[in-house]
């Protein structure tokens, strides 16, 4: 529910909020007013400026690792409070479609307040949920500035549909988390069991992750901040470039073992080692410099409460050409009307574009990067006459295009354009009952332009263009009654909604351009050359939600929710469903006696059901496919229509059912916390792609078949370590371990094929569903060493010799190919340290992932002898196979998809160091400054052999990301990045 602030009354209360042991300024205390949700924070001096509607207002004054307080206003216009450490359990958490204190709840929340990281310079809101939120696994795709990331709750549950949470941003469902700045949040609530997310029915199968925007009260305010950033690739991978002389020698070993002759003589070798070749890494990876201008200005005026924000973001990418830029702006505007009555209008826009995303360039024979680790080291960027040398001058290495000149003279450009706007109402009707009408839309305008000259050995660059435009409108009405009888509190909250979303798409491709730098000249391509791409789609989702919420004396806690979704996906007869949920909670305050180390304990037990209408709007009827080829006389092809997928009118809801117990214990006095949490999740009737056998017509039929469940522990400790008078030291730690499983597929199946193929011209599957163990699996052969000398009879049974690779087969002398590792991390932890010392403040986080493997097929390409990479390029080489030195290196053409080329790819990481200094206010004015530096993925510790083993590649049309992680390609590189910057604030 968005966040209300309200001025009636005329009664301005200003005040400082201080540690109560050193008399030190607390930043970020939120100061509320009970009953509303109005309120403000703390800035860097402790102050406070909040319009409250009269003398009998109660405000409350909460802090993470500090025991809450109320105070009743009375005739002050000035209330200074000092808070003592101690963990708080009365601090507001938002559970969608209203908020309750932490101690009343009941369902499974992780939550993150803006004081978690406002010490770390993020360009990026899902920066701050990493590590962060116990049961929350957070990855980069890769490291291109504007990349996506992945964000999972619990888990995954689908294997052919949408694994992504929903995020709700101030009552608006389905933002997109990626828009958002992250000096614009308040708070972060991550609902992840069933009885939490139940309340949002269908939509909250994933979790739900609702973010709080900042509001403005009291004084005006106006925040600056400024910070630049210088970005590398902290090292680069060990290649033959760095040994171009070795490089020769080897390809002439390997022309002369493949019965050709020697590609370099001895003089133009000793030349090589003298002048050195090229290194690709050193051409087309960069120092990348980042620009970030941030600031808000809040406060209220009369009636009127306002917030008002803004971004601008520059950031050159790690890789020649590419880059990221951002607009935006919010305005959060509140009016009190009447004591009854109140009206916010949220607006947020946005404009963000991306320069040259490696997609553009596909990834069929590696990333750009894979090519640029691939390519021949012995011939020069640029020709004598200053031209791009197009291919390798001996046709070696790589047998792509130059990767320099395809960044540099292509051109892909993704913009999007945002506009997200939401009219709320509070109407008080009276002391028990409220209304809250909230009403929204989002537009979103992307554009993907593409003007790409990698395409091929005719040399004539190709076009595309595709625009999306999205829009979709809610309309949430939400009734509350609340009343107190003794000591049990009742709650009721009944919600209509109503959802539309709308999509048109339109796009054209034009080949052969003849005109450099043609994109705008894509009509003058050949019309064999010329295509045009439409596509519309719409859908709906209507909603009925009760829920009850019950306190009997702080001691026993109920909530039950039922929520009835209708669905426009589905046809009439399956159309509607009803998804309930039950959680308990009880207080063990009395049993520990509240004198010990531990102040306060809660156990907790729900249970709840969620839907997932995941597919495509029109996914229960059959599809055509237009301009498609078959021969019916196995001579000539003729083109047509053909049938690609198949009606499946019985189509349903895929369910989840899920159970959570949880223990909550404050610590001595709640100077610390401890939550540990145990789920079961259970995904049932998986809305699955199934595929049709060929003699059918092939295609694929939507069906609601397969299980898949995860089963874990989330754990979470907080804990005021020092606080002395000079020097303060808060530590938290969280945990999530997550054991997933696919327990049934379908026709009896025990594994289906992924879609992930290897790149180069082998196109082996990589990836496999398998019965009975997580999703992720890599497909692939055993990797067992080499053929020795004495082993030369067996190798000559399977057509091998000497040097060749050897594998693992089976009794009939054919190679094993099976599940030989799995991509999804199973332990996921952060561990989060903020340090004081006077006017001096140090912050540094580590993370960590744990139990999962990587698919290294950039290595494999490095590796070389196969596909589009016959040239071998590893360091390691260079003990290579030879008849006097026998390794287990092969001399000869081998797989990429192996065991090995199969890693480990656990890994710990610095992920950000920052100290600053506080200045305080500047003289006599009214100006507070803070400077700072820092630095991100500044260590990381891993037996990995890549650039980073979070990273991964994605293939359009190769499956989710969630049946296929962990496996790399080329994935442009994570960043080590360095960042300077100062805080302003009057």
């Amino acid at each position: 529910m968005t966040l209300f602030n309200f001025a009636y009354g005329q009664i301005t209360v200003s005040g400082t909020v201080t540690d109560k042991d050193d008399n030190s300024p607390l930043i970020g205390v939120t100061v509320s007013v009970v009953g509303t949700n109005s309120g403000t924070i703390t800035d860097i001096d402790g102050s406070y400026s909040l319009s409250v509607p009269g003398p009998d207002t109660k405000l409350a004054y909460s802090y993470t690792g500090y025991g809450s307080q109320e105070v009743t206003v009375g005739q002050q216009t000035r209330i200074d409070i000092a808070m003592l450490a101690g963990a708080d359990l009365d601090e507001i958490v938002v559970i969608g479609y209203g908020t309750v204190k932490k101690s009343d709840v009941t369902g499974a929340v992780s939550s993150v307040s803006a004081a978690d990281y406002e010490d770390q310079p993020l360009t990026r809101l899902e920066d701050a949920l990493q590590g962060r939120a116990a049961g929350v696994s957070v990855a980069k795709s890769n490291g291109q500035p504007g990349s996506n990331f992945k964000v999972r709750i619990r888990g995954v549950n689908s294997i052919t549909g949408n694994n992504s949470p929903l995020i709700v941003v101030d009552g608006i469902q389905g933002v997109d988390l990626s828009t958002l700045n992250p000096n614009d949040i308040q708070t972060i609530d991550v609902l992840k069991d069933a009885s939490a997310t139940a309340i949002y029915g269908v939509r909250g199968s994933n979790g739900v992750i609702i973010v709080t925007t900042k509001r403005g009260s009291g004084q005006g305010k106006v925040n600056l901040e400024y910070f630049v950033t210088s970005a590398a690739v902290p090292e680069f991978l060990p290649t033959l470039q760095d040994n171009v002389g070795d490089f020769a020698r080897l390809e002439n070993l390997r022309r002369v073992n493949a019965g050709g002759n020697p590609n370099f003589t001895d003089a133009e070798i000793a030349a090589l080692e003298a002048n050195g070749g090229t290194n690709w890494q050193r051409e087309i990876f960069q120092t990348g410099i980042g620009q970030n201008l941030l600031g808000s200005v809040s406060g209220s005026e009369g009636k009127i409460n306002y917030f008002v924000s803004g971004v601008f973001r520059d950031q050159e990418g790690i890789v020649i050409n590419t880059g990221f830029k951002q607009l935006s702006l919010r305005s959060n505007i509140d009016a009190q009307i009447n004591n009854k009555l109140k009206v916010g209008l949220n607006v947020f826009v946005n404009r963000d574009q991306t320069q040259n995303d490696f997609s553009f360039a596909g990834n069929g024979q590696g990333s750009l990067v894979a090519k640029a680790l691939t390519w021949d080291p012995t011939t020069p960027v640029f020709a004598d006459d200053g031209t791009y040398n197009l291919r390798s001058l001996r046709g070696i290495g790589s047998l792509n295009d130059n990767p320099v000149r395809t960044l540099m003279e292509s051109d892909a450009q993704r913009v999007r354009e945002q506009l997200s706007t939401a009219l709320v109402l509070g109407w008080d009707i009276t002391d028990d009952i409220s209304y809250t009408l909230n009403a929204g839309t989002r537009l979103n305008n992307i554009n993907n332009q593409v003007y790409d000259v990698e395409v091929g050995d005719d040399f004539l660059p190709h076009t595309n263009f595709n625009n999306n435009k999205f829009q979709s409108y809610q309309v949430s009405h939400i009734l509350s009654w609340g009343k107190s009888f003794g000591n049990n509190d009742l709650k009721l909250t009944g919600v209509q909604e109503y959802l539309k979303e709308t999509s048109i798409v339109n796009g054209w491709s034009a080949q052969d351009l003849s005109l450099p730098r043609g994109y705008y000249f894509a009509e003058l391509a050949p019309g064999a050359g010329q295509t045009v791409s439409n596509n519309f789609s719409e859908r709906e989702l209507s909603s009925y939600m009760l829920r009850g919420e019950y306190v009997m004396g702080d001691k026993l806690f109920v909530t039950a929710t039922g929520r009835y979704d209708g669905t426009s996906v589905f046809r009439a007869d399956n159309r509607w469903g009803f998804f309930p949920s039950l959680a308990v909670g009880y207080s063990l305050n009395d049993l520990i006696g509240g004198s010990g180390p531990l102040s306060s304990m809660k156990v907790r037990l729900g249970w709840g059901q969620v839907g997932n209408q995941n597919i495509g709007p029109y996914s229960t009827f059959g599809g055509l496919r237009t301009n498609a080829s078959y021969s019916f006389d196995f001579n000539s092809a003729q083109t047509g229509t053909v049938l690609n997928s198949f009606e499946s009118a019985d189509l349903t809801w895929e369910t989840t059912t899920q159970t959570n117990v949880g223990l909550d214990i404050g610590i001595l006095e709640g100077r610390g916390s401890f939550t540990i949490e145990y789920f079961s999740k259970k995904t049932t009737d998986l809305l699955l792609a199934t595929p049709v056998p060929g003699t059918f017509g092939g295609g694929i039929i939507n069906q609601n078949v397969g299980e898949v469940t995860n089963n874990g522990i989330d754990l979470s400790l907080s804990y005021a370590i020092v606080n002395t008078t000079n020097f303060d030291w808060d530590a938290s730690f969280n945990a999530s371990y997550v054991k997933n499983e696919v327990t049934q597929l379908y026709n009896d199946l025990e594994q289906i094929n992924g879609l992930f193929t290897s790149p180069g011209g082998q196109s082996r599957v990589l990836n496999i569903i398998e019965l009975g163990q997580p999703l992720g699996q890599f497909q692939g052969s055993t990797f067992l060493g080499t053929w020795k000398t004495a082993e030369a009879a067996q190798a000559a049974e399977f057509g091998a010799q000497p040097g060749d690779p050897k594998y693992l087969r089976d009794a009939n002398g054919d190679i094993v190919f099976g599940s030989i590792g799995n991509g999804t991390p199973d332990f996921v932890w952060g561990f989060n340290n903020s340090f004081t010392f006077k006017n001096f403040d140090l912050n540094i986080f580590i993370q960590g992932m744990h139990g999962f493997d990587v698919y290294n097929i950039q290595q494999a390409m490095i590796t070389g002898g196969a596909g589009d990479s016959r040239s071998f390029l590893s360091a390691d080489q260079v003990n290579q196979w030879t008849p006097q030195n026998e390794t287990d290196i092969p001399a000869t053409v081998q797989f990429y998809n192996s065991s090995r080329y199969i890693e480990k790819g656990d890994f710990i990481r610095l992920s950000n160091l920052n100290l600053g200094y506080n200045f305080g206010q500047i003289g006599s004015t009214d100006m507070n400054l803070k400077v700072y530096a820092s630095g991100q993925n500044l260590l990381l510790i891993t037996d990995y052999s890549g650039y980073d083993p979070e990273l991964s590649s994605r293939k359009g049309g190769q499956g989710i990301e969630d049946v296929a992680p962990g496996i790399n390609l080329g994935a442009y590189p994570n960043p080590r990045t360095y960042t300077f910057g100062l805080k302003l604030g009057f």
